[in-house]
């Protein structure tokens, strides 16, 4: 007899490409493939039983029901190496799955920045206005704005601290005025704060000057679909109105890897030859002089993770092929984790900060070369656990964040630069 050629798990090749309209295929092409680690498919079988009562016990035959496609595979977390364009045709195909995790995809055509959040609570509400008019920035900035001599418009100073040397106030304090512009670091950016009242001594916002490139934000409607095509050595799956989520992992002295998750409408596998695709020519990036920061402090971490959390749920439909019209996106709930080493209370109380429930800062890129750089940018961070661990002899932690909302779709800012 004839024996055909088995198939091999290191021959896959997966295509992407955005959906124009939900669940409407879109063609893939060889320049939309990824490299994957992993990749597999499976499908959620819904048996419907056929338990009736008769003259015997010999089981019936089932039916087949609702079938619903799944694809999990591991991609490397880097740039396309030309993403510091500000062009969104040059952003790197994971941003594709981005958008499919439920984030929008926007062009920093010139040096911007982000809006300036507020950190925790504050019984003065200040409206600030942020100009990057003149801006001239070319890495992404940290600025902290604390509220240091309390009082009314013309009293009140502020002090300008950033993770950037040279980036801070130019004297110890600045007096703040209402309507009044005040420039931020050396580079052009400027802010102009306007209230009524009195500002309180201790009260803090931040601001991130963001260089041209991209940027990834969170987003609750109008969610991008994928159309995903895996072809394992000549079979090909393919999945419509793909909806997902992810994990992020980075170990120093490591690459950077995501992990995703992609649920979609169930089509009948064909045999297809596997196609020849190019390939993004960029390297990853060895996890290194990440400029991680805890609010306003460095801390020395060996690795960051980071869950999106999305729930996807059906959408049942009697009139639809598989009884379904698709999945959707109904909620996030984003947490991560670092696991830095113990320090004394004086340096950076982890345990009264999370006893506080105080909610902090977070940044910390992976890549350094323009094109080829991740930030992942956070206003609202906090611990939600905390528990020794042995590194190698060295006290530790492994410590639980939960990423929260500022003033809405914020929790998280991945900027491409």
């Amino acid at each position: 007899m004839t024996v055909a050629a088995p198939l091999l798990t290191r021959r896959a090749v997966l295509q992407t490409a955005i959906e124009g309209v939900y669940r409407q295929e879109a063609a893939v092409g060889v320049n939309d493939a990824l490299y994957v680690e992993e990749p597999d498919y499976a499908v959620d079988v819904n048996l419907l039983e056929r338990d009736f009562a008769r003259d015997d016990l010999s089981p019936l035959p089932n039916i087949v029901g609702r079938r619903l496609a799944s694809m999990t595979f591991t991609t490397e977390l880097k740039g396309s190496g030309a993403q510091n364009s500000g062009n969104v045709a040059d952003a790197p195909l994971i941003a594709r799955l981005f958008r499919a995790c439920g984030y929008s995809l926007t062009a920093i055509p010139d040096a911007d920045s982000t809006v300036v959040y507020p950190i925790g609570n504050h019984t003065v509400e200040v409206q600030w206005l942020v100009s990057a008019v003149a801006a001239a920035h070319t890495d992404v900035i940290n600025y902290s704005i604390e509220v240091v001599t309390g009082g009314p418009s013309g009293t009140a100073e502020v002090a300008i601290v950033s993770d950037t040397a040279g980036e801070g106030s130019p004297g110890p304090s600045i007096v703040a005025t209402s309507g009044t512009a005040i420039p931020l670091g050396t580079h052009g950016l400027e802010v102009t704060p306007t209230w009524a009242g009195n500002l309180q001594a201790g009260k803090r916002w931040t601001v991130w000057a963001l260089p041209t490139g991209l940027r990834l934000d969170p987003i609750s409607d109008n969610f991008e679909s994928l159309t995903l095509v895996l072809n394992m050595d000549g079979v090909q799956h393919k999945m419509l109105g793909c909806f997902g989520t992810f994990s992020v992992s980075a170990e120093a002295g490591d690459y950077a890897r995501i992990e995703w998750e992609f649920q979609g409408t169930f089509i009948d596998p064909t045999d297809v030859p596997m196609p020849i695709c190019n390939y993004e020519k960029s390297l990853p990036s060895q996890v290194e002089l990440a400029r991680l920061r805890m609010d306003k402090d460095y801390i020395i971490v060996n690795a960051f993770n980071y869950t999106q959390g999305n729930d996807i749920q059906i959408r049942p439909d009697v009139s639809s092929r598989e009884g379904y019209v698709g999945t959707r996106i109904v909620s996030r709930a984003p947490e991560g984790g670092i696991d830095p080493e113990a320090e004394k209370v004086a340096d950076h109380d982890f345990w009264g900060r999370m006893g506080d429930a105080e909610r902090m800062t977070f940044q910390m890129r992976v890549g350094k070369d323009r094109g080829n750089t991740v930030w992942f940018l956070a206003p609202s961070v906090q611990y939600t656990g905390l528990t020794y661990q042995d590194r190698n002899g060295i006290r530790t932690y492994d410590a639980q964040l939960r990423f929260s909302r500022v003033l809405g779709n914020d929790e998280l800012c991945i900027v491409l630069a």
